[in-house]
């Protein structure tokens, strides 16, 4: 995802691909219900792509969110964006307004534009790219790749905000073989084993590198070009992380499927059989958890892109395509079934319990927090340590001397433990680090107390009266979105990053008012609540938290129009200001997922 590769990544290649079929590269404007409007690149100087800030902004209004371009921009329509319109106005139709309920921080107005922001990355062939950014400029990256982790984490978001919402949501859009959801749910699975069936180009992956080619393992591809062929150039390979997040979305939509039956009548057997029909022999299920089960040892490169080893997130998106699969497997019967050999499904029963011990052993017991990696190469990124940003200020090295312990400090730690809270009916054993456990609670409050003292941003926000704070990724992150960066013009907070953090509060809410917090949890709780607030702690108060960081973040979204771009200028006379690629997928995606989380911690509070 967002980051740079172990090989050169997102920073290093500008990439003009030649496309057949599909939309041309494009920032297209949101929110529109009938029409996808793009803009005409003619004009443009191909080494700049617009950005945000330069394009004229788009309008959210009335019930169904429209967003326009201003008079004198020349447009230009396609089959492939009027598909792609179709969805964006489906699910800016209000169909997601319950995620706006309860005085949150974005309106039903601006949640339907985010929802649509998010499709606009979409195309008819199911196929989602990271950003609409197409060539590297002096405000962004090329972006414009299909990332298995992006696309995943985003179809999981999707489905979960539709089997989410109230009044059997899913199940109508499941019936209605016109609808542009369950096309773009039904098209995202059935790319999947054309991604996965197609021979690999690609030999550097490790133990074999440069010095001795070798091969690399198809479906742990990281990204692919926009036409489905793998992407041949050096980047961080392997990401074992994509077959995992395809496994959970797939097993989460099976088990939807099956939880919807009877609301959908004549279409569940249907469905459930090009889910499993897809990749063969087996299913693409199947190929997705038996990926997980032979490679779960392995090293990977992490979510940043940027440091190969042994990581927590990756640990637990595996476990919990696991467990997710397992359950499906045992509701059909396939546990032991022709289709499905007995032999995988044990299997997966025991890999799973060895992933709880996989995901345990990244808890520091000494400092009692959930480091990001272990066994890692030294990679691109410093040790993300407790003072790795102010020795990195001082400096200008991400490895510089007096480092101080704790390290490790990552919010891809809170990001996937939010990722498995946020699964549909997952039981409490399935949670072995759960969002509200103290020691991931520590690593909250060390990733808030190593980097946001140092963002010049959270002190202008201050003095204009919010309450909340923007993070980044880690403490000492020297990436700044596009090229080479000037100096102190990295690590800047992301959306992605700063919408994980709400989300914690938000499932640390929901913990708060189940009564599922015990001493250790209400103890981390307390000091967590001393770097973010001197109010008294309750469940409502944490809502109210989370609330205060979502509007610190939409403090810089890009109105009319909703628009996340991936990071905030953190510091200088641009502090505050949007930067890197615009119209980042995950960004959309990441807002909603937190949105989802609050949904569920108001419910909790009010005992619905």
């Amino acid at each position: 995802m967002p980051g740079r590769s172990a090989c050169g990544g997102r920073a290093a290649y500008g990439v003009v691909l030649l496309l057949v079929g599909l939309p041309s590269a494009t920032l297209q404007e949101s929110c529109d219900a009938t029409a996808l409007l793009q803009y005409d690149r003619s004009s443009q100087p191909e080494s700049r792509l617009p950005h945000p800030s330069d394009h004229p902004r788009s309008r959210c209004r009335s019930r169904l969110p429209r967003c326009r371009l201003s008079h004198g921009v020349r447009l230009r329509r396609s089959r492939a964006s009027s598909l792609t319109a179709e969805l964006a106005g489906e699910l800016s139709d209000g169909r997601l307004d319950y995620l706006a309920a309860h005085g949150a921080p974005y309106t039903a107005q601006e949640v339907g534009c985010i929802a649509a922001n998010m499709a606009n990355n979409m195309f008819p062939n199911g196929t989602i790219v990271a950003a609409p950014s197409k060539v590297s400029s002096n405000h962004s990256n090329d972006y414009y790749y299909m990332w298995q982790r992006d696309a995943a984490m985003t179809m999981g978001t999707l489905l979960r905000s539709l089997t989410t919402a109230p009044n059997q949501v899913f199940a109508s859009v499941m019936r209605n073989q016109s609808s542009a959801i369950r096309r773009q749910l039904v098209n995202y699975v059935e790319l999947l084993p054309r991604l996965w069936d197609q021979w690999d180009p690609n030999t550097l992956c490790p133990p074999w590198y440069e010095d001795k080619p070798g091969w690399c393992a198809k479906m742990g591809e990281p990204k692919y070009f926009v036409n489905g062929s793998v992407y041949n150039k050096p980047w961080g390979r392997p990401q074992n992380d994509g077959p995992a997040l395809a496994g959970v979305f797939l097993a989460e939509l099976a088990n939807a499927i099956l939880d919807a039956g009877d609301e959908i009548p004549g279409h569940a057997e249907e469905l459930q059989t090009r889910l499993l029909s897809g990749g063969g022999t087996t299913g693409i299920l199947y190929d997705a958890l038996n990926f997980v089960n032979t490679w779960y040892n392995e090293g990977s490169t992490e979510p940043w892109e940027e440091i190969y080893g042994q990581a927590f997130f990756l640990a637990e998106v595996q476990r919990l395509a696991l467990v997710t699969g397992v359950r499906y497997a045992r509701r059909k019967g396939l546990n032991a079934s022709a289709v499905w050999p007995k032999s995988g499904y044990s299997n997966w029963v025991y890999s799973e319990k060895n992933l709880r011990k996989v995901s345990k052993s990244f808890v520091s017991q000494e400092y009692e927090y959930v480091q990001a990696m272990t066994g890692r190469q030294q990679g691109l990124a410093g040790p993300k340590c407790i003072n790795s940003e102010p020795l990195l200020l001082k400096t200008g090295n991400n490895w510089p001397e007096g480092l101080l312990a704790p390290c490790e400090l990552d919010v891809q730690t809170l990001i996937a433990a939010n990722y498995l809270a946020g699964a549909p009916d997952a039981a409490p054993e399935d949670r072995v680090l759960p969002p509200h456990d103290y020691r991931l609670v520590n690593t909250a409050r060390l990733l808030v107390k190593s980097m946001a003292p140092y963002y010049e941003v959270n002190a202008v926000d201050r003095s204009n009266g919010f309450v909340g704070l923007l993070i980044g990724r880690y403490p000492g992150d020297t990436y700044c979105g596009y090229g080479d960066c000037p100096k102190n013009d990295f690590g800047n907070p992301w959306f992605i990053t700063t919408h994980a953090l709400a989300e914690q509060l938000y499932f640390l809410a929901f913990a708060w008012c189940k009564d599922q917090l015990n001493l250790q949890d209400a103890k981390a709780v307390s000091h967590l609540w001393e770097e973010l607030s001197h109010g008294k702690v309750t469940g409502w108060n944490t809502i109210q938290m989370g609330d205060s960081v979502m509007k610190n973040a939409k403090e810089h979204v890009i109105m009319p129009g909703v628009h996340m771009s991936e990071e905030i200028k953190k510091s200088g006379p641009d502090a505050g200001q949007q930067a890197g690629v615009p119209d980042l997928t995950w960004s959309y995606s990441s807002a909603l997922s937190a949105l989802l989380a609050r949904h569920q911690a108001i419910r909790a509070c009010r005992k619905d």
